[in-house]
C-alpha cells in the first residue's frame, strides 16, 4: 500500500493510535522503546506518544527531557512518583484521543511491523475490542537469547471470559492494541490493583468485547532483575486476589477459581524450577496439585520438582536451556517468566 493510499484508509476507518509508555527508573532503555514506535511500519497511524513517568531518579528525566525532542508527537508527564503502573497507565489514556491505544513498557521493543499487522486485523474484524501478539522473551542485554513465547489462541472462544480466566494466553500488556469504547465500558484499569493489574483488566475486557489474535511474535519482552514483582514471596496470594475479585464481579468465575489458582501456582511452580529455586518449586507445584488432583500438567510439574538436584540441574542445562536462559533468578518478574511454558 503506498504512502497515499495508506493515509486514505486511515482517514476511512479513523484508525488513529496513541501509544501509551510507561516509565520508573528505565533510563538505559527507555529511548530504544520510543524509538521502536517511531520505526513502525504504520507509524502514521500513531496519533501522540504519551509517557507517564512516576517519580524516577535524575539520569531518567534526563533521559526523557532528551526524548521530548525526538518527534512532536511526543507527550511526556512528569510524576512525583508512588502513582504506580495501573494509576499510570490510566492517566496517559485519559490524555489520549484517537480511538485505540497501544501499551507499551519502557523497557521494552515492538517489531517494526506490530501496529500494522493489528491494524489490518481491526480493518478486517472491526467488532474486536482487543489485539494480542506472540512474544519474544529474552534476558536483559542479550538480544540473541530471544525466545518465542508461544501464546495460545482464544480469539474463538464461545465464552470469553471464562475462557480467558480458565488459561490466559498469556497477554502481555507491551502486545496489545485496543478499542478506547472497550477500554471504557469495562472502567480500564483498576489503579488499586498493584500486582497483576494487567490479568484483572482483561478479565473484565473479556466481558465486554472479542479479542483478536495477531499469532506473530511482535514484541520483545526483556527480563530483568528488578521488577514490580521482583522478590516478592506473596504471588500466588495476589493472584487469589485478582480471582476472587474477579468472582465478585462475575459470579460465573466462582466455580472455576480452583482451577485458574492451580494453572497460576503451576507455572510459578516451573519458573521457580528454571530458576533452581527447588525449594520454591515443590511449594507451589504441591499447592498446584492439592487444587487440581487429577490435571495431567499438574502432576508432571509436581514429579519434575521432585527429580534429585542433579537430575533437575541436568535437565535445566539440557532440556530446559532456552527457557532457563530467560528467567535469571528466582527474583525475575515472574508475571513475564509464566510465559514459558
Amino acid at each position: 500500500m503506498s504512502k497515499t493510499n495508506s493515509t486514505i484508509e486511515l482517514a476511512k476507518n479513523d484508525l488513529r493510535v496513541s501509544v501509551i509508555i510507561t516509565c520508573y527508573n528505565e533510563g538505559r532503555y527507555i529511548s530504544a522503546a520510543v524509538k521502536s514506535v517511531l520505526n513502525q511500519t504504520r507509524q502514521d497511524s500513531v496519533d501522540r506518544i504519551i509517557i507517564v513517568d512516576d517519580g524516577s531518579a535524575a539520569d531518567t528525566i534526563s533521559v526523557l527531557k532528551e526524548i521530548e525532542n525526538f518527534d512532536p508527537r511526543i507527550q511526556i508527564i512528569y510524576g512525583a512518583g508512588g502513582v504506580g503502573l495501573p494509576g499510570q497507565r490510566r492517566i496517559a489514556i485519559a490524555e489520549s484521543k484517537a480511538p485505540f491505544f497501544a501499551i507499551l513498557d519502557g523497557d521494552d521493543l515492538w517489531a517494526e511491523e506490530k501496529l500494522e499487522l493489528q491494524l489490518n486485523l481491526v480493518v478486517k474484524d472491526p467488532d474486536v475490542g482487543l489485539i494480542y501478539s506472540d512474544f519474544y522473551t529474552f534476558p536483559d542485554g542479550d538480544l540473541s537469547a530471544a525466545r518465542r513465547a508461544g501464546v495460545i489462541d482464544i480469539s474463538g472462544a464461545e465464552d470469553l471470559a471464562i475462557r480467558y480466566f480458565l488459561r490466559d494466553p498469556p497477554i502481555i500488556p507491551s502486545t496489545t492494541l485496543i478499542r478506547r469504547t472497550a477500554y471504557d465500558a469495562c472502567g480500564g484499569f483498576d489503579a488499586a490493583v498493584r500486582v497483576f493489574e494487567d490479568t484483572d483488566f482483561y478479565i473484565r475486557l473479556a466481558g465486554v468485547t472479542r479479542f483478536g489474535l495477531v499469532d506473530r511474535p511482535l514484541l520483545y519482552k526483556r527480563n530483568r532483575n528488578t521488577s514490580i514483582t521482583g522478590g516478592r514471596t506473596d504471588l500466588m496470594a495476589q493472584h487469589a486476589f485478582v480471582a476472587f475479585k474477579a468472582a465478585t464481579q462475575n459470579p460465573r468465575l466462582l466455580p472455576h477459581v480452583p482451577a485458574r489458582l492451580s494453572e497460576r501456582a503451576r507455572k510459578l511452580a516451573n519458573q521457580r524450577f528454571l530458576a533452581r529455586d527447588f525449594k520454591g518449586a515443590r511449594t507451589l507445584s504441591d499447592f498446584a496439585l492439592r487444587l487440581r488432583p487429577i490435571q495431567p500438567a499438574a502432576i508432571l510439574s509436581y514429579v519434575l520438582c521432585r527429580l534429585p538436584e542433579w537430575a533437575s540441574e541436568r535437565l535445566i542445562r539440557t532440556v530446559f536451556a532456552k527457557r532457563a536462559a530467560v528467567v535469571v533468578s528466582p527474583k525475575t518478574d515472574a508475571t513475564k517468566a509464566e510465559g514459558a511454558r
